[in-house]
C-alpha cells in the first residue's frame, strides 16, 4: 500500500502531474482513470469509497476548449481497509458529450454510485454494466444537479 508520498510519486512518475494544491486533490487525465484505479487496487487500495462529479458551465473567451464548452470534474476515492489506512483521492475532467471510463468492472461499489452521477448530473460512464437512472425517473429530462438546469423546471406531481 503506497504512502501518501508514494501515491504523489506514483502520480508523478506514472501519470505525469505535475501540479500539486493542498486545497484540491490532483487532476489526472481521463484516460488515464481506469488504468489509475488498477494499480492502486493492486497496491491494497481495494474499497471504493466515493465519485462525486460537478457540472462547470461554458466560459467565453476562455483560452482551452474545454473550459470555453463546459465540463464535468469528477473525484474518485479509494481506501486501503488495513490498520494504517490509507486514501486516495484524484479528479478528471471530462467534457460533457464525453464518457469517462466505468469502474464497476473493478469495485462492485461504483454501480450505484456511478448511476447516481450519470441520473443528477449526466455523467455517461463508458462500459458500465447498467447506465439507467437509479433515483429519477426513466422519462425524467436533463440532469438536475446541472448549472444549466432552470431551478423552477416544472416536475408534476411535485411542482
Amino acid at each position: 500500500m503506497p504512502t501518501p508520498e508514494e501515491f504523489r510519486a506514483l502520480l508523478e512518475d506514472d501519470f505525469g502531474v505535475s501540479e500539486w494544491s493542498e486545497k484540491q486533490p490532483p487532476l489526472i487525465e481521463a484516460v488515464d482513470h481506469h488504468r489509475l484505479a488498477e494499480v492502486l487496487k493492486e497496491r491494497g487500495y481495494t474499497l471504493y469509497v466515493f465519485v462525486v462529479a460537478s457540472h462547470r458551465p461554458g466560459v467565453e473567451g476562455a483560452e482551452d476548449a474545454l473550459t470555453a464548452a463546459g465540463y464535468i470534474e469528477l473525484a474518485t476515492g479509494l481506501r486501503s481497509p488495513t490498520e494504517n489506512s490509507q486514501l486516495a483521492i484524484w479528479r478528471v475532467r471530462v467534457g460533457l458529450d464525453e464518457q469517462l471510463a466505468t469502474l464497476v468492472d473493478l469495485f462492485a461499489g461504483a454501480d450505484w454510485q456511478e448511476r447516481e452521477q450519470f441520473d443528477l448530473v449526466g455523467v455517461r460512464f463508458a462500459g458500465h454494466p447498467d447506465p439507467r437512472r437509479l433515483m429519477l425517473p426513466e422519462d425524467w429530462e436533463g440532469h438536475p444537479l446541472r448549472r444549466d438546469y432552470a431551478i423552477n423546471t416544472p416536475h408534476p406531481p411535485w411542482r
